[in-house]
């Protein structure tokens, strides 16, 4: 294996945690603003500044580390986000496993009770018994095990990660200076 392969691989890994930790913390603040707008915003802005800090590294390595080719380029950036996909991934399970016990299944039952929930769901599905449905969808996630919500995240995160990646190489291939000319 080469070197430059090595040091792609160690810096992903390092990306990956630091991504992965913003994925973790817009995750959190996402859960915790179900009743709090605000703080789901701010859960938002965490999410989408993870892309701009992980160009910011990609860029740092171009500079620091190693001229990025488009191969490396992507090799570091998929890295990077698989490494935040699972980092996030564990952080979801243990809320789901230990933290959670109804919050979330709670705050998505307040929001269809309200009246704006309600008519929008009566919109969605015209001669439904929304109130029916909506209940068998709850208790339905109420009853599914963490191991298995978590894997279903872990999935989500992983075509968020695939999907992220070609973009990110790329953007953060095209914001290097040239030099000498």
């Amino acid at each position: 294996m080469s070197s430059l392969l090595k040091q792609t691989r160690a810096y992903a890994a390092q990306y990956g945690l630091i991504v992965g930790s913003m994925w973790s913390a817009s995750f959190l603040m996402t859960v915790y603003g179900l009743s709090t707008p605000l703080l789901s915003d701010l859960g938002l802005i965490v999410g989408l500044m993870s892309v701009y800090v992980c160009i910011r590294l990609m860029r740092r390595f171009d500079m620091s580390v190693s001229r990025l080719t488009a191969l490396t380029s992507w090799r570091l950036a998929w890295g990077a986000y698989g490494g935040a996909a699972m980092v996030c991934t564990l952080v979801q399970y243990v809320y789901f496993a230990f933290l959670d016990s109804g919050r979330v299944v709670m705050a998505y039952s307040e929001l269809v009770a309200m009246p704006e929930g309600h008519a929008m769901l009566e919109r969605l599905l015209p001669g439904q018994d929304v109130d029916a449905l909506v209940g068998q969808a709850l208790d339905a996630f109420a009853a599914t095990p963490p191991s298995q919500i978590a894997l279903q995240l872990l999935l989500l995160n992983l075509i968020m990660a695939t999907v992220l990646a070609l973009p990110t190489a790329l953007i953060a291939m095209a914001g290097r200076k040239k030099v000498g000319s």
